[in-house]
This record gives structure tokens, sequence and C-alpha cells, in this order.
């Protein structure tokens, strides 16, 4: 009777074991599958957001460096007057050379050869006997630099408006604060709306200025 009895527990305890044994695996094996999948799951984001942190980087740096084109309308007196395009950055000196290089009767002195290029820009190469720009270089108005080149009044930044005769740093200013508050210049005219800017001083920067978007 004791061995029956004792025989009796032995398979009680070895089913309940069995089942136990069954039961921890079916809980033990999806977790496991579920754990490895989590964990892949979290290497791969991981690893997609490592891929574009450096896309991003790679994209930002691009755009701050990228190269840009400018197109300048260059005329008067060079071999191949026209429209010509050259990279961001460019200097006057280039868009000579494009050109085919001055004529012989280029007042060379009314040109800044190391003078940077603006996108829209005109150049204009003056005769070597054009008397305004000789009185303009004789009077020590404006410089070389402002003699060949319209400044875009849309476009043109603080620095280069001051490029302009008679334009300090609170005119370029007060051009930028227009623009900001009215929006583009409509005409060159538009000018003589700007604190300081008078009939006069409008007359000696007409010929220099322009109004493109």
């Amino acid at each position: 009777m004791d061995q029956w009895k004792l025989l009796k527990d032995y398979w009680r305890f070895a089913v309940g074991g069995a089942v136990m044994m069954v039961l921890l695996i079916i809980w033990f094996v999806p977790f496991s599958q579920n754990k490895e999948t989590n964990w892949q799951s979290m290497a791969d984001a991981a690893g997609q957001s490592s891929e574009m942190g450096e896309g991003g980087t790679l994209q930002e740096d691009g755009l701050h460096g990228e190269e840009y084109e400018i197109v300048i309308d260059v005329k008067g007196e060079v071999h191949q007057p026209g429209i010509y395009r050259l990279k961001s950055g460019a200097r006057m000196y280039e868009l000579i050379e494009q050109a085919g290089g001055l004529t012989e009767e280029a007042l060379e002195t009314a040109i800044n050869l190391a003078q940077v290029l603006q996108d829209q820009q005109m150049v204009i190469v003056p005769h070597k006997e054009d008397q305004a720009f000789m009185e303009m270089n004789a009077s020590g108005v404006g410089g070389s630099q402002t003699a060949v080149t319209q400044i875009n009044l849309n476009q043109a930044n603080a620095q280069q408006l001051q490029e302009l005769p008679g334009v300090g740093a609170k005119k370029a200013e007060a051009i930028i604060a227009y623009r900001e508050e009215y929006g583009f210049f409509k005409q060159i005219d538009d000018l003589k709306k700007i604190t300081g800017i008078g009939e006069k001083t409008f007359e000696s920067l007409k010929e220099m200025i322009t109004v493109t978007d």
C-alpha cells in the first residue's frame, strides 16, 4: 500500500513537472523571439537614425558649401559683350577674361578687377574718352568700382549699396528697411523716397542702379 502511494505521488510530481516544463517552453520561446526582434528593431532604428544624421549633415554641408551660378550682362569696351554665366563669388577679372578681354579703347582705370560680382548685374566698360566716367574718376566720387556696375536695389546688401557714391551705412540701412517694409522697389525713381536722397543725389546714381526682381 505504501509502495502504491509512493508510486502514485511520483507520477503526480512527474506529470506536474512535465506540464510545468511545457508551460515554461510555451512562454519562453515567444518571449525570447520577441526580445530578439525588439533588440533587432532597436538596432535597425539606431542604424537608420545614424544614417539620417550623417545624411542630414552632408545635406546641410552641401547647402552651405554648394556653388551656384550667376548671370552677368557685360557691355561696352570688351571684345565679346553679352551675357555670361559664372560661379558664385566670381570676380570682375574672370568676367573680363570670358568676354575676350578689354579693347584698346577701354577706360581701364574705371574697372576694379578684384570686385566680387552679383547675380543679374550689368557691367558697363566705358570708352577711355567717355567724359562722364573720366569726370567721376577725377573727382574721386564713387571710385572705379561703381563706374562699371549697376547695383540692384532689390537684391544688394548693405556693403554693396555703399559702393554707390554718396550712399553710406545709414542710407544703405534705410534702403534695406524700405524693402522690408514696402517690398521691392518698382522703379529706380522710388529711391528718392529714401530720406537723404534728393533729386541731385538721384541724378548722380540713376545710371548705376537697377530694380530687377
